[in-house]
């Protein structure tokens, strides 16, 4: 051979080499079965892509489905992004993230351990499925390691983009769909509303906000995407109940437990899949993973479904400005329950996770680099947060889907001392207050 020729192949071998020991990896799933992963879509009929064009056609929601497959994943496994997403969704992260686009270039070339169009496994009474959301402007893969280890331990994850409300994404028609901020025109009452429930003292000021949120909500950008991302997860579960999903998921679906459902979704799709959930009647539980709730009947309401609530580390943090950052109180605790009923229903499980920002509970916590992990993603370990994350929801679907013992969940939470039981004593106080001053004939403006 020639030498020249030679010191070529291997210089580009060993950065190859380099390159691989060098790019961002998630953590391996640890189920019993290999994965196996799918790009698809879903077409509504009866919904338009973008409701103020009424020549967009019908509703598509591009879809990535991870299940638990046969034999081993590949040595190389399967690319974290589409080349689609490597082109349309990752300048659309940076831009709307404000990461440097050098950095989230690197998430095109991460592989996961799955299989494209491994063959489905199969077992007897089928694989749960779960319906999971994004968070806002933000994209479907966002929580592979998750859902990777969901389907190693036998669930079939359906995770859905929102087109408008996601970050660009390019559907399998070849059109680009780009996210929308906002829109001019929104009702200004329901921002002054949401001001008064965030940051307001006492029960009687955020009851007469309430009322006007809820009469304005559907007037809003925020109001009108809560809707149309719960309708998104609702038909999505529907087509899968019915049978009705893409043909390239018929051998998929063919081994799943179609009675056995339940909505999970991260920020907005966590509020969504909450919203979804006690919608349909195969929807067995819901896991809300940093999701503020924007659904008016769901404050001082019950949920009406098993609900796993796991909340950013808020008093260190804060997800909204303005908010307060008493322990004891988390603007999600008006919703879910009653607010006379607040931390007694069993079922609603709320959970801190000390040392984690909202966005620590996406992949990009370990897929960025480190040095600006801190003030992006919190002080907790990559890691550390995947597995309590990973652990927990895992329990609690086994729980709730499953019908396993709820001993299972206590020992998945206590096993990580990062995470702390929420019980929300303010909104406790203010009841209570409130009742009092009920039985006095008055009700307090205020109490602390």
């Amino acid at each position: 051979m020639n030498p020249l020729r030679s010191l070529f192949a291997i210089t580009a071998l060993a950065s190859a080499c380099t390159a691989a020991l060098a790019a961002p990896s998630l953590p391996q799933p640890d189920g019993a079965h290999a994965v196996g992963v799918v790009r698809t879509e879903f077409v509504d009929p009866g919904r338009l892509l973008d409701a103020d064009d009424p020549d967009s056609g019908p509703r598509r929601l591009p879809a990535v489905v991870w299940y638990p497959a046969t034999g081993q994943a590949p040595a190389d496994g399967a690319a974290y992004l589409s080349p689609e997403a490597g082109t349309a969704t990752v300048p659309a992260i940076s831009r709307l993230l404000r990461y440097p686009l050098g950095e989230v270039e690197a998430l095109a070339a991460v592989r996961v351990a799955a299989g494209d169009h491994a063959p489905p496994a199969a077992q007897a009474g089928g694989f749960p499925v779960v319906v999971y959301s994004h968070g806002l402007y933000l994209y479907p893969e966002q929580n592979t390691a998750l859902a990777l280890r969901l389907a190693s331990h036998g669930y079939i994850v359906v995770s859905i983009a929102h087109p408008g409300d996601s970050a660009d994404l390019r559907l399998r028609d070849g059109r680009l769909m780009a996210t929308r901020l906002g829109s001019p025109g929104d009702d200004t009452r329901f921002i002054g509303a949401w001001q008064v429930l965030l940051g307001a003292d006492g029960l009687p000021a955020r009851r007469e906000a309430l009322a006007t949120y809820a009469d304005a909500q559907s007037a809003t950008h925020i109001g009108r995407a809560a809707a149309r991302w719960r309708e998104d997860s609702e038909f999505v579960a529907a087509a899968v109940v019915d049978g009705q999903a893409p043909d390239d998921l018929r051998d998929i679906l063919a081994s799943a437990d179609r009675s056995r459902l339940a909505f999970a979704g991260m920020s907005f799709g966590g509020a969504a899949s909450a919203a979804g959930c006690r919608r349909v009647a195969a929807c067995r539980a819901a896991v809300n993973l940093d999701g503020q709730n924007f659904e008016a009947d769901l404050y001082d309401s019950p949920v009406g479904r098993p609900l796993l609530l796991m909340l950013s580390d808020w008093p260190r943090y804060g997800l909204f400005e303005g908010q307060p950052r008493d322990t004891g109180y988390s603007p999600n605790d008006l919703a879910y329950e009653r607010w006379d009923a607040a931390g007694t229903t069993a079922d609603v499980v709320r959970l801190r996770l000390q040392g984690i920002r909202h966005m620590g509970f996406t992949d990009l916590a370990s897929l960025l680099p480190a040095s600006t992990r801190a003030e992006r993603f919190g002080d907790i370990a990559p890691d550390a947060a995947t597995s309590a994350i990973g652990d927990v929801l895992l329990a609690f679907l086994d729980v709730h889907v499953r019908d396993a013992g709820p001993a299972g969940l206590d020992r998945a939470i206590d096993r990580h001392p990062a995470l702390v039981r929420h019980a929300p004593t303010r909104l406790q106080r203010w009841a209570e207050a409130e009742d009092a001053g009920r039985v006095h004939g008055a009700t307090p403006a205020n109490a602390l």
